[in-house]
């Protein structure tokens, strides 16, 4: 388009599809719109073509674990050294008693599925969906990599923060250069398919006279440290209000509204979530994506076809050489209601704690 809301900056045709290779439930799940990457160019212009409605993504990207927060107790004992004890960490742990962390991480051309598609939505043959391999490439890792974990007290400035000693708990590898992993080199905990992590650390220093946190076994840790009976209660959040949709009758969510609902689930999160389905160009994001009625129409024509043709119980995406693939809780993989099965989709407008 080379309007976008009313000014004169161009939205491409490109965006991103979210596709889920499960045990129960294969295929795409989630598409944004091109106005979600463009919206921007209203105020900043200068961005034109530029945004991932209209640029490709670069694949070449850093790869990192986030593992936020774990908490830490912190002792001194009569001698000054200082001892720490952190909360269980565990990961899981392969037969030959590694953790494989990522695994095949593939990046693809246009080619792969994009270009079928849109040749398809042009009065072509049908594209069946599958993800062509041969136009994709597999990342490879080179066994180098490390951890920046710190253990420190709450209150303590940045520069305090001392980093633990990783390559004494683990060494970083590569599994045929498409998975990337750890071997374990320090003393971990081993039970069944978990590794747990050393809980205990003495303050150091390294050659340098740097500080380090040293993990060490229970048996050291001085008793008067009192951390040998240090417990962490289970994080215990207030009650929240639930998340809701506006009910005003004008808005998006219930002008035109949806055709069948509500229906609720409870996932095994302890919640509990209401649903409507919705004609698929009638939902709240598509009244939102800077289309006319013309254009909404056309979208949701295209989403039919793709309800007849992409069903979610074939093979979408390459299968992973080892290893078993996570299912997706049951109670999210709702069914429609009779005569709605092709070109409607099951919004989510509440989810609070079930009662």
């Amino acid at each position: 388009k080379e309007t976008t809301d009313g000014k004169s900056v161009a939205t491409g045709n490109q965006s991103w599809t979210l596709f889920l290779n499960t045990a129960n439930f294969k295929g795409p799940v989630a598409f944004f719109a091109p106005y979600f990457w463009s919206q921007v160019l209203t105020e900043k212009p200068e961005l034109a073509g530029k945004l991932l409605d209209a640029s490709p993504t670069n694949p070449n990207r850093a790869l990192q674990m986030e593992t936020q927060y774990v908490p830490a107790k912190i002792a001194t004992a009569a001698d000054g050294t200082k001892y720490a004890r952190v909360a269980k960490v565990s990961y899981p742990r392969s037969d030959d008693g590694t953790t494989r962390v990522v695994h095949q991480i593939r990046s693809y051309k246009r080619s792969a599925l994009w270009d079928s598609v849109e040749a398809w939505f042009g009065g072509g043959e049908a594209s069946d969906g599958q993800v062509d391999s041969d136009a994709g490439y597999v990342h490879t890792f080179t066994g180098g990599g490390g951890a920046t974990w710190k253990i420190y007290d709450a209150q303590s400035p940045k520069e305090e923060q001392t980093a633990v000693d990783w390559a004494s708990i683990a060494k970083p590898m590569a599994i045929e250069g498409e998975t990337f992993g750890y071997d374990w080199t320090g003393e971990v905990a081993s039970e069944a398919s978990l590794v747990s992590l050393p809980r205990f650390f003495r303050l150091t220093e390294t050659q340098d006279g740097s500080p380090r946190w040293q993990p060490m076994s229970e048996s050291e840790v001085p008793a008067e440290t009192g951390l040998l009976a240090a417990e962490f209660q289970p994080y215990e959040r207030s009650e929240v209000a639930a998340y809701e949709t506006p009910s005003d009758s004008q808005s998006c969510w219930k002008t035109p509204g949806p055709v069948a609902g509500p229906f609720t689930v409870y996932p095994g999160d302890g919640s509990e979530v209401t649903y409507y389905w919705y004609r698929f160009a009638d939902q709240p994001a598509m009244l939102n994506a800077d289309l006319s009625d013309e254009e909404r129409e056309a979208v949701q024509q295209r989403v039919e076809k793709l309800h007849r043709g992409w069903t979610h119980d074939r093979e979408y995406l390459p299968p992973p050489k080892f290893g078993k693939l996570a299912e997706i809780d049951s109670s999210l993989i709702v069914t429609p209601p009779q005569g709605f099965e092709i070109g409607y989709v099951p919004i989510v407008t509440r989810q609070g704690l079930a009662k």
